[in-house]
């Protein structure tokens, strides 16, 4: 069967480059936000109250890393910079000792890239993700939290096969996730968020991404009521080929892969409301891009 070259198909993939992921398959890209999940992951709002949230990302990289990690892609460069705002309600009945949620996240999204295949920039609406039911639980001593959501990224961003830059990805995705956030002592935070995401085919280029897996976590220590300090990061490991018209994307299926560390912090002024700063550097990447991550994350009850 006749395989069509991984170089190749990465310079025609980044013709169509999506903003609202920067993150794989088509394109080293997933409609999930990586490395977005950090913050008190498991916990949701009180049953009849409503949260808002925003998420402020500014991600630079000048590498896509090959099959190896080496440099794929000669003169590579992306930037993005992208508000998502969110909403989250929990409804007021419960089913025993768990909740039930609803959301809805909005990317507001800005993008320059510049690759061999041509240079681009895009602003607007990136593909919305629909949180139609969350099931909540925490335990009654409150040192536990967990939630079960499958979240729907919806093609509603801007796109074309023939730009460099482009605010959506011209697929559905669905994404079952388990968050947790555990307290083995009140100063300690362990939070948690393992997600896969499965895609669609893009209808305009027939390219299939393969599932992807993750893993977020944050380990923290709060100095006081008010301000916590925290080790956070990312694991992100493709477990399925990407695929032309049902055929592999070179010898490795152009698996993605990567991991970021970072340093983060915390500053709540109420019990519900607070802002983050992080940041993540990605390392050990394998056919995506590499660079660098600036968060600013935002919550407040409405």
């Amino acid at each position: 069967m006749f395989k069509v070259p991984a170089r190749f198909l990465a310079v025609i993939a980044f013709v169509c480059l999506l903003a609202s992921n920067v993150e794989a398959t088509e394109n080293g890209q997933t409609s999930y936000p990586v490395g977005v999940n950090t913050v008190l992951n498991g916990i949701l709002p009180p049953p009849g109250e409503t949260q808002f949230y925003n998420y402020t990302l500014y991600y630079d990289a000048n590498k896509f890393a090959g099959p190896h990690g080496e440099s794929f892609l000669p003169g590579f460069q992306l930037n993005a910079f992208i508000d998502a705002p969110r909403v989250v309600h929990t409804w007021g009945a419960t089913l025993g000792p768990f909740t039930m949620s609803s959301g809805v996240i909005v990317p507001l999204v800005h993008l320059w890239a510049d690759t061999p295949g041509g240079s681009g920039k895009r602003t607007g609406i990136g593909d919305i993700i629909l949180e139609p039911l969350f099931i909540g639980y925490s335990t009654p001593s409150q040192s536990f939290f967990a939630y079960f959501t499958t979240e729907i990224s919806v093609p509603s961003g801007s796109y074309s096969a023939n730009r460099v830059a482009n605010t959506g990805r011209n697929i559905y995705a669905l994404m079952p996730q388990l968050s947790t956030t555990w307290f083995p002592t009140p100063a300690v935070e362990v939070s948690t968020t393992t997600l896969v995401e499965i895609s669609s085919r893009n209808s305009a280029t027939r390219y299939h991404s393969g599932a992807v897996a993750e893993l977020e976590y944050l380990v923290g220590y709060s100095l006081n009521s008010k301000l916590q300090l925290g080790l956070q990061g990312f694991l992100l490991k493709q477990f399925a080929d990407d695929d032309v018209n049902g055929t592999p994307v070179g010898e490795d299926g152009f698996r993605g892969q990567a991991v970021a560390v970072g340093p983060q912090l915390r500053y709540m002024w109420s019990q519900a409301a607070g802002i983050v700063f992080k940041y993540q550097r990605e390392f050990a990447v394998r056919n995506r891009p590499q660079g660098n991550k600036l968060w600013i994350e935002l919550c407040f009850p409405l």
